[in-house]
């Protein structure tokens, strides 16, 4: 270890660049001593910090590994068995573990993770998990604990940003196309009911966990109770907030067939959560937040079953918010002449099985300039195809490095052979048939980087960067932190539907129709309430005494409640009575 040191300090001039510095180090990559090479302090050992990239060469001979350690985005296609994982994921990830970038993984079914997860642990990384094969066994992650942390703050506007990314990704995103109106709805109503939560939590102190998606569920059943909920406390209380009016109103307000239709598709979405209270736990609390990959080396695994689809939203929302978020920082980096910090590199297997991701084409282009990389995973073009139709090209034409291993995708591999050239001949440098040829064993690919000839070469197994005895680490992952049940309906209830401290001059919403106080007022008059009460014009007061009891019995007949207006009107009403008498 300490020769290679000794070169490299000790001759400065001896490297040409630093690819050459990269290409010497993963020589030294394979010795058995690479742990302690990888631990050695920055200040002495600098040069492979903030250099990894993905391996697109090998020499057997050498046994040197060549990388692009340049911002290019990087698309890599082959079938289920094309080794995809074991040639390129796994080691990209050992890779940049070496050069301490940071790392936000999809991993299905977690193999990226247990082959991984303690070589990391080992060089210092902090490891988040987010498991959405087994809640219980990960970290929390509240995707709403972002945008309420913008409104706590004032920053309203971001905060109905995020608020509405999160109503895209989880409603809207995969939506019928003959029938769009009622996904449309049901994820304008669910923004709506995330700032009147935003709103209600805030303005009543309510601790953060409260702001969560079972929350929003739950002020969902609160609203629409009844047939009328444009009579519920609730409903007015949402009111004074244009805004939140707005999102509401048309849900609301509309016809009863109309509100059945949107609840039920907003219910659909929301089954996903109910079903599984272990994962509603898991996004009610918050350690996993976006601050740390950009200040220290941070990998963050997101763990998604394969097996089904109802979970893979999630998956691109935490990809849609956590970009969004370093592109925030990274701007307001920018205008504090500052840099973003450490590169943040998305590797995304199985790319093309999540839900469309929002404005990816716009995300993949404005990555680079911000010090974001992505390492798309897919098993064919089409399927990208099916997820962003004519985006799809878009998305592949911003990805400078393209590394083919497989596919029996025939107009896909006539693409990729027009790609690769003709020879002086005119026949094609590499035809379809050579194309389906690559040797798997071998581990063959092509590769296609930038404005450079097309490769065909072998790349090293993991096997290679781990000598096949990976640090296998199963107790990284805690126990889910239990969080406290605060009954948030009975918290609303008791907010929104009594009168606040017990003062009738300062009802919120709506008084609640047992109140105690009102059937006081309500009792039979006596004694000197008997008394006719001198009143303006020709109805007497006992008419009208009588007027709004009767009609206060019948609204509590059909069990609705009095507006704040009617209500005080009706107190002052008998205020005034008493006091005359």
């Amino acid at each position: 270890m300490a020769d290679i040191i000794s070169i490299v300090n000790n001759n400065p001039n001896l490297f040409s660049n630093k690819n050459e510095i990269c290409k010497y180090m993963c020589s030294y990559y394979k010795n058995r001593e690479k742990r302690e090479l990888i631990n050695y302090p920055k200040k002495k050992f600098p040069f492979f910090s903030g250099m990894g990239g993905i391996p697109i060469s090998f020499d057997r001979e050498k046994e040197t590994v060549y990388i692009d350690h340049t911002d290019k985005h990087s698309i890599i296609i082959g079938q289920t068995g094309s080794k995809k994982s074991r040639l390129l994921a796994m080691p990209l990830v050992h890779i940049l573990g070496a050069a301490e970038e940071s790392m936000i993984i999809s991993d299905p079914k977690a193999e990226i993770y247990y082959r991984t997860c303690g070589y990391l642990r080992e060089n210092g990384y902090e490891i988040k998990v987010i498991n959405l094969r087994e809640p219980k066994r990960g970290h929390s992650w509240n995707p709403l604990a972002l945008p309420y942390k913008f409104y706590k703050e004032g920053n309203i506007d971001r905060a109905y940003e995020f608020a509405n990314d999160i109503a895209v990704n989880l409603t809207i995103i995969d939506k019928s196309q003959k029938e769009a109106f009622w996904d449309n709805s049901a994820g304008t109503l669910f923004l709506g009911l995330i700032l009147l939560l935003f709103k209600f939590c805030h303005e009543n102190n309510e601790p953060d966990e409260s702001v969560c998606i079972s929350n929003v569920i739950e002020l969902r059943n609160l609203l629409f109770s009844t047939e009328k909920p444009q009579n519920s406390p609730i409903w007015k209380y949402a009111r004074t907030d244009r805004f939140i009016e707005s999102t509401l109103i048309s849900s609301v307000t509309t016809a009863n067939d109309t509100r059945a239709g949107i609840l039920s598709v907003f219910d659909q979405k929301m089954r996903a959560f109910s079903v599984q209270p272990a994962l509603l736990d898991m996004l009610s609390w918050n350690d996993s937040g976006y601050d740390s990959i950009t200040e220290i080396p941070t990998v963050v695994y997101l763990i998604l079953p394969d097996e089904k689809t109802g979970y893979h939203n999630l998956v691109s929302l935490y990809i849609k918010q956590s970009y969004e978020y370093l592109i925030y920082k990274a701007q307001n980096s920018i205008e504090h002449n500052s840099s973003l910090g450490i590169r943040v590199n998305y590797i995304l297997d199985e790319f093309s099985s999540l839900p469309t991701i929002s404005d990816f084409p716009a995300m993949i282009t404005a990555a680079r300039s911000r010090n974001i990389r992505f390492n798309l995973f897919l098993q064919s073009k089409k399927q990208l195809y099916l997820k962003y139709n004519e985006e799809c090209d878009t998305i592949m034409s911003n990805c400078e490095n393209w590394i083919y291993l497989s596919s029996r995708e025939l107009d896909f591999l006539k693409e990729l052979s027009e790609l690769c050239g003709e020879t002086g001949n005119r026949k094609p440098l590499l035809s379809v048939s050579d194309l389906q040829k690559l040797d798997k064993e071998k581990g063959q690919v092509l590769i296609l980087s930038g404005r450079n000839k097309p490769l065909i070469t072998t790349l090293p197994d993991i096997d290679f960067y781990d000598e096949g005895t990976p640090l296998i680490i199963t107790n990284i992952i805690n126990p889910l932190q239990t969080v406290v049940n605060r009954d948030f309906r009975k918290r609303v209830n008791d907010i929104l539907l009594r009168p606040i401290n017990g003062n009738e001059n300062q009802l919120d919403g709506s008084m609640k129709k047992t109140d105690d106080s009102i059937n006081d007022l309500l009792r039979e008059p006596s004694g000197k309430e008997k008394i006719i009460i001198k009143m303006s014009g020709n109805v007497s007061p006992r008419c009208e005494n009588e007027f709004l009891k009767n009609k206060m019995i019948k609204r509590m007949s059909t069990k609705t409640y009095f507006n704040k207006k009617e209500m005080k009107s009706i107190i002052d009403f008998f205020r005034r009575k008493k006091n005359d008498l």
